[in-house]
């Protein structure tokens, strides 16, 4: 047991700063489960991993969840690429980013901060630039690259950015879902080697009284693809929501459309 107080401050700041899960306790608060399943990936330990696809619900965290990983992997010296569809998404990015270095009691000496971009002194060697995805930002070169909402960016503009991971690096794609197209769709249903997580809203505990109140004015369409995660169009579905779950309750003897 350590008697000295600063000597066990200092390693609890010590662990904030080492592990993912510690600084997003700090800066947030308690992840929820995806969120933890996310910040563990580990090429070194799962080949699948990669590649890490999110499929998230509305106001699930994805967001906080980029700005915690490209932070951690800024902290430990690797250069982090981010893309959203829009500048307005990307800064908004970059916020979430700074609350992770402002929270963090080891954050490395910072030679510049811009509006899109964190980069720290060479001796370190960390360094974060958010840009759109019509940037496209070519001739860069990163250890990680996350997209932001990477259904809704152009399959041109996406895979673009493929190609300046470096071969150790990592990529994540992370969004709500869109249509039943795309590189999004195609790889989350294809058989290819990659780590899959899903955070349904209706899952996560702290969006229940949201989810509830969405059900009960959204349109079945839009509450299935914003908080089940489900791929759907714009029209009407043939079977109902409440049709599809009833069939698995065992009160329901026959399915029965009308």
């Amino acid at each position: 047991m350590i008697h000295d107080p600063h000597l066990h401050s200092f390693l609890q700041e010590l662990t904030v700063s080492l592990d993912p899960i510690e600084q997003f306790r700090l800066t947030i608060g308690e992840p929820d489960p995806w969120q933890e399943e996310l910040l563990r990936t580990d090429p070194a330990a799962n080949e699948a991993d990669r590649m890490v696809m999110a499929l998230c619900g509305r106001q699930s965290g994805k967001s906080t969840t980029c700005g915690c990983l490209a932070y951690d992997d800024f902290s430990v010296g690797k250069t982090v690429i981010l893309t959203a569809p829009s500048l307005r998404q990307s800064t908004e990015l970059f916020r979430r980013i700074l609350e992770f270095k402002y929270s963090d009691p080891f954050c490395p000496p910072i030679v510049r901060q811009m509006q899109t971009e964190l980069e720290a002194h060479p001796r370190h060697g960390g360094r974060i630039i958010v840009v759109p995805a019509t940037d496209q930002a070519r001739g860069m070169t990163a250890d990680t690259i996350l997209a932001d909402e990477a259904c809704f960016l152009d399959d041109d503009a996406l895979t673009a950015f493929f190609p300046m991971r470096r071969s150790s690096g990592r990529l994540f794609l992370l969004s709500t879902p869109n249509l039943r197209t795309g590189y999004f769709y195609d790889t989350w249903t294809s058989a290819k080697r990659v780590r899959r997580i899903m955070a349904r809203s209706i899952d996560i505990e702290r969006r229940r009284a949201q989810v509830e109140f969405d059900r009960a004015t959204m349109s079945e369409t839009t509450f299935r693809r914003e908080h089940l995660c489900e791929f759907v169009g714009s029209g009407t579905p043939l079977l109902s929501w409440d049709t599809l779950e009833r069939t698995s309750t065992s009160g329901v003897k026959a399915l029965e459309l009308s």
